[in-house]
């Protein structure tokens, strides 16, 4: 192992760490060090994400005004386990936004592909023309449930129906609209 990786992260004459200081973190980064690594290690799977975590810790501790406390092993722990924190919510947040957007992992795949928008257009036109040529009664119940949103027995008191009776309009137009669109009429 390298003599000391903590000093080649503080860069030269706009640092907090004076003469004194860099003889404590040379000490706490061969004392810490491998127990750093293990407990990254451990929690990641990762030895190269594991050894940048635990030179982070030694920016922040270099970083760190000098009060002229001894840091105790337990303050470098926090600081490992803060560390972890933030890193699990940075993947939260970019799992969400693939997620959100549909991008797959290999690229092939494009939200905004022209050709895509103009057939969701086009499909969105169809299911329109479909709607409006369903049976009137069906066509109130189906807009009433599924684009405005309104309960399948408010829906049934409103229009004098039993909810079993609003259920069959809500298939029956469902029905006709796979249909229709699997044969793009």
């Amino acid at each position: 192992m390298p003599r000391s990786r903590v000093l080649s992260i503080v860069p030269t004459g706009k640092d907090n760490v004076t003469g004194a200081a860099r003889p404590e973190l040379e000490r706490l980064d061969r004392r810490l060090r491998p127990a750093l690594m293990a407990y990254f290690a451990r929690r990641i799977g990762s030895r190269s994400e594991a050894e940048d975590l635990t030179q982070e810790v030694f920016s922040r501790l270099a970083c760190r005004p000098a009060d002229g406390t001894a840091t105790p092993d337990s303050y470098v722990f926090r600081i490992a386990a803060n560390l972890l924190n933030d890193r699990a919510r940075r993947e939260i947040v970019r799992r969400e936004y693939r997620e959100a957007h549909r991008v797959e992992v290999n690229g092939s795949f494009n939200a905004m592909d022209p050709f895509r928008i103009v057939a969701g257009r086009d499909e969105l036109a169809q299911l329109g023309r479909l709607i409006a040529g369903l049976p009137e009664k069906t066509r109130r119940i189906f807009t009433l449930y599924r684009i405005e949103n309104i309960d399948k027995a408010a829906i049934a008191d409103s229009m004098g129906l039993t909810t079993r009776m609003v259920e069959i309009h809500i298939r029956r137009a469902l029905t006709l609209l796979d249909q229709g669109m699997e044969h793009g009429t």
